[in-house]
């Protein structure tokens, strides 16, 4: 038995957008792996007829798909060795391609061109496409292909390169660069004319977009391509004004757009008190999620009920949770489905303390499926045929990406039998530590936690403890697999880690608003006294603790709160919150709301919760993480921290990473990713006593 190495995170294929085809004939996922060679990563579509996952395409950038029919998948990429603008064609390429490519092998086919960025088609019946791309302030009508004003633009482009022309909030994104204005438009495809048509209005953002193509007294969703003659197709989508400030909550509306007439009509306007979270289109009615923001930008979903015809909502099912997993973890790359609609029935999974299941909801009841310990990151559905496995005896065929047993992801039905084998090797021969539940009773509540072993642990030695605490902070930590963790128990630590107030899948328990570093701070220190208690081979001088994110705020903060701990490691982190609100591309909208209150009205309490308040108070060595495009938490909050100890004669470093973002330990360069795990490792080892 050996321990878990630095490198064997890069070993593993990560799993992601699972999807049936419209008949259910066969299954495709995107499969990625670590191309440590060129310090990147190559992913690739892979089929299943009803055997094993065999790779379909070669190209290593097939990060995305659709089916197009039952036999063709449908892929964005660029395999051209000319861009679509003209061979050697100064300035960027705005050109989009998408790739047909058939289930029974051959190279994939040039089959659309689109002169601009676009990011999602919808293939209808007869051939053409429903088409979101990006239109781009000054120049909105490259849409129309016109070769003289892409000139125009790609002049400007050249000319502009040096400057940033910043007139929104926020002016960029995190994982992105600079937005420059630009937003998510609807277009109509005609395929014979290869022409693209405007469908919604200048200065409108499109969120999520789905299809309903109506024959008769028949409806598809497009889910896939429709094969349906429809004589009525109705597109719906969630609309957000473009304005110089782009809240996070309170201006989406659900809008349906008949295509046959151009005629538009919101179906959900946009109000404080009822966020539209998202929605799908089921067999007779609409169901839209939406939350009454009593726990503020984070409240959990609801499920309504809309009629098509009248448009009248009316509340379906209480839920309360969320949607998705919010169960952490260092071994994924992608994402996929998390609710899909069946008919009437809806499918979804939801994080539920401290694990991410699969539920159904038919007829206003909500039902849990799934029941294994871990997380089902995605998922799908589609009807059995009468044969095949069933979801909750529903009479369809479910398919599931999952961490489940401390493995990597792979596949499962619905009964969580596992169906692949992609990471059997990785940890083969590995000591994987199996986590130990420590629950904790505060007034009135329990803190969720865990507790891993070191690696040769030994009764009556004494050993290191790290205490790991997640971001968010509505996120959770669950019995799944999370390398850094199993690496530091290789190297002879206790890791202790839990979900204190402010954590996901309890509901309300997740509601901090205005409560930063003050009831959450204490259920983590008193987390920390009772691992100590219960295990006394926990050596409490040789305490260390780390945290990313909500969690680097939280390291920030303790280090101006206690000196337990011997030496500490704050990762993209909060500091203060005055300028989180100023550069943060959600810096507006997050503080106001977990703060309650913003530089202006109460300044003293945004200082009150700004960790750089209390650095005055600090002694304990702290180890800086931050990465030059993180626009979530920018950098500017670990060196305000930085500063802030090295001034007050506290021993400091900071490291920090280019071209990585807010998520350098879950998908940034794998080079940079072992670096940064080195450097907190190496700040913990040369500080023990």
């Amino acid at each position: 038995m050996k321990p878990v190495q630095i490198d064997d995170v890069l070993k593993f294929k990560y799993l992601s957008e699972i999807a049936w085809s419209p008949e259910g004939g066969s299954t495709a996922m995107v499969v990625t792996e670590a191309d440590r060679k060129n310090n990147g990563y190559k992913s690739y579509i892979y089929v299943s007829k009803g055997g094993r996952f065999e790779r379909l395409t070669s190209g290593g950038k097939e990060r995305s798909f659709r089916y197009f029919d039952e036999k063709t998948l449908l892929f964005p990429g660029n395999r051209e060795e000319e861009d679509a603008d003209g061979a050697g064609a100064k300035g960027p390429d705005l050109t989009s391609r998408w790739y047909k490519i058939r289930l029974d092998g051959g190279e994939a086919r040039l089959a659309y061109t689109f002169p601009i960025p676009v990011s999602q088609v919808i293939p209808l019946a007869g051939g053409d496409l429903i088409v979101k791309g990006t239109t781009m302030p000054g120049f909105e009508d490259l849409y129309k292909g016109d070769k003289k004003l892409l000139a125009e633009y790609k002049k400007y482009a050249k000319e502009n390169a040096d400057y940033e022309e910043i007139a929104q909030v926020p002016w960029w994104w995190n994982g992105g660069t600079f937005t420059k204005g630009a937003y998510d438009s609807l277009f109509y495809y005609d395929h014979k004319k290869k022409t693209l048509v405007r469908l919604t209005g200048l200065n409108e953002s499109v969120g999520q977009v789905r299809v309903r193509e109506i024959s008769g007294d028949e409806a598809e969703v497009s889910g896939s391509r429709a094969e349906v003659s429809g004589h009525r197709t109705e597109v719906y989508y969630i609309n957000f004004p473009v304005k110089p400030l782009l809240p996070m909550t309170g201006v989406a509306e659900l809008r349906r757009l008949n295509l046959e007439t151009r005629e538009e009509k919101t179906i959900i306007g946009c109000r404080e008190d009822f966020e539209i979270q998202g929605f799908e289109l089921g067999e007779s009615f609409l169901l839209l999620l939406a939350a009454d923001e009593h726990n503020g930008l984070n409240t959990d979903t609801d499920f309504y009920k809309i009629d098509y015809e009248t448009g009248k909502a009316e509340l379906y099912a209480k839920h309360g949770e969320a949607i998705g997993t919010s169960v952490g973890s260092d071994v994924r790359y992608g994402g996929g489905r998390a609710l899909k609609m069946l008919g009437d029935t809806c499918y979804f999974i939801s994080t539920r303390f401290d694990g991410a299941y699969l539920f159904m909801l038919k007829d206003g009841v909500i039902t849990q499926i799934s029941e294994r310990p871990g997380s089902v990151d995605c998922f799908d559905v589609c009807e059995a045929g009468g044969a095949g496995k069933t979801a909750g005896g529903s009479g369809v065929k479910a398919l599931a990406i999952a961490l489940y047993d401390m493995r990597g992801q792979e596949v499962y039905d619905e009964k969580s039998r596992r169906l692949t084998h992609f990471n059997d090797g990785v940890l083969r021969g590995k000591y994987v530590a199996q986590p130990e539940t420590l629950n904790v009773q505060r007034d009135g509540y329990e803190v969720h936690g865990f507790v891993l072993k070191p690696f040769g642990y030994e009764p009556g030695r004494k050993y290191p403890v790290i205490i790991d605490i997640h971001g968010g902070p509505k996120t959770v930590y669950g019995e799944v697999f999370y390398h850094e963790m199993q690496y530091w128990a290789g190297k002879g630590y206790f890791v202790i880690f839990c979900n204190p107030t402010g954590s996901d899948g309890r509901g309300d328990f997740m509601n901090i608003l205005g409560k930063y570093g003050t009831v959450d701070y204490e259920d983590i220190m008193a987390f920390c006294d009772k691992a100590l208690e219960e295990w006394p081979d926990m050596d409490a001088d040789n305490f260390f603790e780390t945290g990313g994110s909500y969690g680097g705020f939280m390291t920030n903060w303790i280090i101006g709160h206690t000196d337990r701990f011997r030496a500490c490691a704050s990762q993209r982190s909060i500091s203060n919150w005055f300028s989180m609100y100023g550069v943060s591309d959600i810096g507006v909208s997050f503080t106001r709301d977990q703060c309650k209150s913003d530089p202006w009205n109460d300044p003293e309490k945004l200082w009150f919760h700004s960790p750089m308040k209390y650095a005055d108070k600090a002694v304990t060595p702290t180890l800086f993480i931050h990465s030059f495009e993180d626009y979530r938490c920018p950098i500017d909050q670990g060196y305000q921290m930085f500063t802030s100890l090295i001034a007050h004669g506290v021993e400091s470093k900071m490291v920090t990473f280019k071209g990585e973002n807010h998520e350098l330990s879950r998908s940034g360069k794998p080079e940079h990713r072992m670096k940064r795990l080195r450097e907190i490792t190496e700040w913990f080892e040369v500080h023990k006593g």
